[in-house]
């Protein structure tokens, strides 16, 4: 069986080496993308599983990755990751399409769980 895929999208370094280590762990493949713009590049030329993107960052957000990974990437799982969500967010976030969504700062063993089962 292939080795799953996942891009993880941050703009935030610390964050992506962070998540990167934290889920190679759990034998998946990951690709890193430090902006969205970096992301839809990426995604047009891989096979992805997984997106696990945060929202604010400069440039092309997380909202607009979520927009192009739902219309053009059927088969790819999407989690958005924020520190700035609100009921009204949540809302939005899922009505575009997320599988999930996870609060930053966010507990290691929620975003393993929340991976693994979007990975079934």
């Amino acid at each position: 069986m292939e080795a799953k895929k996942i891009l993880i999208v941050d703009d935030e370094w610390l964050e992506l080496q962070m998540l990167r280590e934290l889920l190679e762990e759990e034998g998946v493949i990951i690709d890193l993308a430090s902006s969205g713009q970096e992301a839809l590049e990426k995604l047009g030329k891989e096979n992805y599983s997984l997106v696990l993107s945060d929202v604010r960052m400069p440039g092309i957000d997380g909202f607009e990755v979520l927009k192009q990974v739902k219309d053009n990437y059927k088969n790819t799982k999407f989690i958005l990751m924020t520190g700035y969500i609100n009921d009204c967010d949540i809302i939005e976030v899922l009505a575009l399409g997320a599988d999930d969504y996870l609060n930053k700062p966010y507990d290691d063993t929620k975003v393993v769980i929340a991976v693994k089962i979007l990975l079934i």
